[in-house]
């Protein structure tokens, strides 16, 4: 886990081979959480894209806003099962093919 204070803001960044994830905090959040939400995040993203690279975030950010839509609300995490973040994808998907 990796952090970075600037002022009154800390970034705290986290490397996925050559993907790097960045998320802009401030004093009053606890970085051990931010730090787990940016891994099920990752975990999220690899499960829809199988194995996410930058290239599939530059080439689908409306299914990454969707997918942090689904997470986090108001600024708060409300969803962190692959399952439930997923499902308004896969019904998206099957309307599109069809």
């Amino acid at each position: 886990c990796s952090f970075v204070e600037y002022k009154d803001v800390k970034l705290l960044y986290r490397q996925y081979a050559a993907l790097y994830i960045v998320v802009g905090i401030t004093e009053s959040e606890n970085e051990l959480s931010v730090y787990e939400l940016l891994h099920n995040f990752v975990e999220v993203l690899d499960k829809y894209f199988s194995r996410v690279s930058e290239l599939d975030i530059m080439f689908n950010l409306d299914r990454v806003h969707i997918i942090l839509d689904e997470m986090i609300q108001n600024g708060h995490v409300v969803e962190t099962n692959k399952s439930r973040i997923l499902a308004p994808l896969a019904a998206l998907d099957k309307m599109a093919e069809s």
